[in-house]
């Protein structure tokens, strides 16, 4: 009786919210891996959208953890659920969890690299807006709030790293693909506390260089990064991590994809592990995605493994 008085009131709110679902019935939830609801909330005095896929109704019967997937530059929240070909969608529907799509202002996140931000872009605060979207969440849906996640490659990667040292207290930890830490915002990267850090990084990367230096896409420069192992370095000592990492090399069961993977586990007395993921010969990609432009432009996409599988994998392991 109490579940059912519960789920009735649910989707009294969801009704009555504003909410809209895309590619699918407005109902609170669907198994399909596609049914994506969108929500709007007011930030900043600007009206920003967000897409959310819910689990099995079962499942929001109970605490459930979230994890945010931030698109890429140019990118949009629709796209990155195609990117990763829904399998986030499909996981939160086999283990319970909500996926979140936020969209950013003109496809561009403020993730701390100032100078190259779009007028449009200077005052947004879209850790704000990230945060808020959480709150929202919250008031509606039983969120476990120790269980926040994040996640994004590229620029979302760059956002996912400030959302971890901006907003250490609500992730629980992080996962960057494809990106690190920009020179011009890492002496502001200060976290409250430790925080579960995975990166996936291709060191054929042509947009986003595995070494550090300036980005640059389409022979625009996009500000000056560390390098993959500075900003791992920076994780170990936030953590207090052994700097001595067990390392394994995947089986190459893929060898047509040109790419090999090499683990780095860093063992942290804090239990928040680093997990660095080299992609050897990997490129600007997501891990088992799509390949959504040309090798010439962004190099190869591993297919040794599904980036999403290992994410949560990873987050499942954060006490």
């Amino acid at each position: 009786m109490k579940a059912s008085f519960k789920l009735c009131c649910l989707a009294l709110i969801i009704l009555v919210s504003g909410s809209t679902a895309l590619f699918g019935s407005p109902e609170v939830t669907s198994t399909d891996k596609n049914s994506l609801i969108k929500r709007t909330i007011l930030w900043q005095g600007i009206e920003r959208n967000y897409l959310i896929h819910l689990p099995p109704v079962d499942y929001m019967l109970a605490s459930m953890p979230v994890i945010v997937n931030l698109h890429g530059g140019g990118g949009t929240a629709k796209g990155t659920s195609r990117l990763n070909k829904w399998r986030f969608n499909e996981l939160a529907d086999q283990d319970g969890f909500i996926v979140v799509y936020p969209n950013a202002i003109d496809k561009s996140w403020n993730d701390g690299r100032s100078q190259i931000l779009k007028p449009q872009n200077k005052d947004v605060d879209d850790v704000g807006f990230i945060a808020a979207i959480i709150q929202e969440l919250k008031a509606i849906y039983d969120v476990d709030l120790t269980k926040i996640y994040a996640t994004g490659m590229s620029n979302g990667g760059f956002m996912t790293t400030r959302l971890l040292c901006d907003r250490a207290d609500l992730f629980r930890g992080g996962a960057v693909v494809t990106a690190s830490i920009s020179k011009e915002y890492f002496p502001q990267c200060a976290p409250t506390q430790k925080v579960g850090v995975l990166v996936i990084n291709g060191t054929a990367d042509p947009l986003v260089p595995y070494n550090g230096g300036q980005i640059k896409v389409f022979r625009k420069t996009r500000g000056e990064i560390l390098s993959t192992d500075d900003y791992i370095n920076f994780w170990i000592a936030n953590n207090d991590c052994n700097s001595d990492p067990s390392r394994t090399d995947l089986p190459d069961s893929k060898p047509y994809d040109g790419t090999t993977v090499t683990v780095s586990q860093y063992d942290c007395d804090t239990g928040n592990p680093v997990v660095l993921y080299r992609v050897n010969g990997g490129g600007h990609t997501w891990p088992g995605g799509k390949q959504y432009l040309g090798k010439r432009l962004i190099g190869v996409t591993s297919r040794e493994f599904n980036a999403c599988e290992v994410i949560w994998d990873f987050f499942k392991t954060l006490e």
